[in-house]
């Protein structure tokens, strides 16, 4: 009797093609977008740079998706597949980031020095960005269970893909929220109308340069009420937006009896997709990038740590049926998350005032900004160390759940050979 065919491979393969195709058609018009640059040096393209930084990421991210795709193309062909190949420890991340600080410092020279960093930093680029992830995923899972390969890749990459679209689109209609309260109450206000539609005009006819247009808006940006609305919205609405759709690739392996361990571990794979788009997508500049890649290391790990926690608690609410605690995880992932953009906003803030020597009219704001930058790295530092924790506590012979728990309810027995789906 002939298989049925397996509609979530369907799936899993006709949207990783899809998403191959755009990544590498992007990759493609962004380096063609950059060579006209080098070329024409002016207008639009006077900084050819970017464009050719933008291309790496997205050729990258494409050519991660091609093991889910063909994954799932070997599952409906009806191939079976070895379970599971560990993929993370047979590439030894763990030696690979020792070459990271002879990366960094390399692109900190070509960006100082050379001519044509538009040529030679974006393999850099890609290195300086994807070898902390590798390495805090490895050091996140390793001894964890992973699941097939084919879950393994699709999990990732709907970190890496369908988490960002989500998250976009989420956040776009967050934002026009934002802005339509913020016009409702400049309406009320005939001095902000006038002021806000001078500057309209200015961006629109005037063409400034980044600089001048910092000089102006500078002192509109340290106003309280625009300190207040980017807290609540960075801190608040970012995360609790984040921190639902970044676990995505746990949310579609619902119904598959996960443990807490592979809940964990699904949600690290996740997570690091995530954090692997983000970073090479904000990271696409040329001007300071070596303290941006490097900054990016401490994000990567918080990304990490809490998609992972989400994913533990989701496992142990559908394992479990610990409902409570998945919403204390969340919360708790909220928190962390909100913290970091919080005191990543006060540095902003602060750094901006000083910059223009304009004074914040919120107590406590520049003494605040002053201390982020330790603030910062002490999370970062502490989101490496839960991880560590999280995998040794996890991966201990007969302790996969860390938290004495229920006996679990009735469910099916998991396969390892089951898709991501």
């Amino acid at each position: 009797m002939r298989n049925p065919v397996h509609w979530p491979s369907v799936w899993q393969f006709a949207l990783s093609s899809l998403a191959i195709f755009i990544f590498l058609s992007a990759a493609l018009l962004l380096a063609i977008a950059g060579l006209a640059g080098v070329f024409i040096q002016q207008g639009a393209f006077a900084d050819p740079l970017p464009m050719f930084l933008m291309a790496a990421g997205s050729a990258v991210s494409g050519l991660l998706l091609v093991p889910s795709a063909f994954y799932a193309l070997w599952r409906l062909m009806g191939k079976q597949v070895e379970a599971p190949a560990n993929v993370l420890r047979k590439l030894q991340p763990g030696w690979w980031v020792l070459a990271l600080p002879a990366v960094v410092l390399l692109g900190y020279l070509i960006t100082q020095y050379s001519r044509i960093t538009w040529l030679l930093l974006p393999v850099l680029h890609v290195l300086a960005i994807g070898l902390p992830v590798l390495w805090l995923l490895w050091l996140t899972v390793r001894g964890l269970p992973l699941g097939s390969p084919q879950r393994m890749w699709g999990v990732f990459d709907s970190g890496l893909v369908l988490a960002p679209a989500l998250i976009a689109v989420a956040e776009i209609f967050a934002a026009l929220a934002y802005v339509l309260l913020g016009a409702l109450a400049i309406a009320g206000k005939p001095e902000l109308v006038q002021r806000f539609t001078s500057l309209s005009s200015w961006f629109a006819y005037g063409s400034p340069s980044p600089e001048e247009v910092i000089q102006v808006l500078g002192p509109l940006l340290v106003k309280p009420a625009v300190i207040l609305a980017a807290l609540s919205f960075w801190s608040l609405v970012v995360p609790l937006i984040e921190e639902l759709f970044k676990p995505i690739g746990v949310w579609l392996l619902a119904g598959r009896d996960l443990s807490p361990a592979a809940g964990f571990a699904a949600g690290a794979l996740s997570g690091a997709g995530y954090a692997l788009f983000e970073s090479l997508a904000l990271t696409s500049s040329g001007a300071e990038w070596t303290a941006l890649v490097v900054a990016r290391i401490g994000t990567s790990a918080v990304h990490i740590l809490t998609a992972s926690l989400t994913g533990w608690g989701m496992a142990m609410a559908w394992k479990y049926r610990r409902y409570a605690l998945l919403g204390l995880t969340y919360l708790g992932a909220v928190f962390i998350h909100g913290l970091w953009n919080g005191l990543t906003l006060f540095s902003s803030f602060s750094a901006l005032a000083e910059a223009q020597g304009l004074p914040l009219d919120i107590p406590g704001v520049a003494q605040l900004g002053q201390i982020a930058p330790i603030g910062l790295i002490t999370m970062a530092l502490a989101a490496f160390a839960a991880l560590l924790w999280a995998n040794w506590r996890l991966g201990r012979p007969g302790q996969v759940d860390a938290i004495p728990v229920p006996e679990p309810v009735d469910a099916p027995s998991e396969n390892p050979e089951e898709s991501m789906l």
